[in-house]
């Protein structure tokens, strides 16, 4: 049996609340992600492990999504979507990053299967500084 949901975004939405009122309604807590579509404006994240602290980048034109790949767990009780872009311009640069709150969809389709089992948690990570999965329910 396949449990996949294949959902349409809506447009005008940000994308990664869009997936996790999905998820909330659905009550998915564990899974993949993965989507194609286009967004209005994109906001992107980049980790220097130096630094430790997200470096954002605004593109304030519209761009196709060539592939979002992320997963579904949980943050302090709540889903949260961890989600990877790349993005084509209107030059045919591409480019991509963390995807950040800001997103905004022209147009959208998700493929979101959730995965049995233990539920994920992310807490912080002092070797990283990042919120990763906590090891001990996996």
């Amino acid at each position: 049996m396949n449990d996949s949901l294949l959902v349409r975004l809506p447009k005008g939405e940000d994308l990664l609340s869009a997936l996790v009122a999905i998820c909330l309604e659905k009550n998915i807590t564990k899974g993949h992600v993965s989507l194609v579509g286009a967004l209005e404006k994109a906001v992107l994240g980049y980790y220097p492990q130096d630094t430790r602290t997200y470096v954002t980048h605004t593109l304030e034109e519209g761009t196709e999504i060539l592939a979002g790949l992320g997963n579904v767990s949980l943050k302090d009780g709540q889903p949260i979507i961890h989600l990877h872009l790349t993005l084509l311009k209107s030059d045919f640069t591409i480019t991509g990053g963390h995807a950040m709150p800001g997103n905004i969809l022209f147009a959208g389709e998700a493929c979101i299967t959730p995965i049995e089992g233990p539920r994920l948690h992310r807490g912080l990570d002092a070797a990283t500084g990042l919120p990763l999965w906590d090891q001990t329910g996996m």
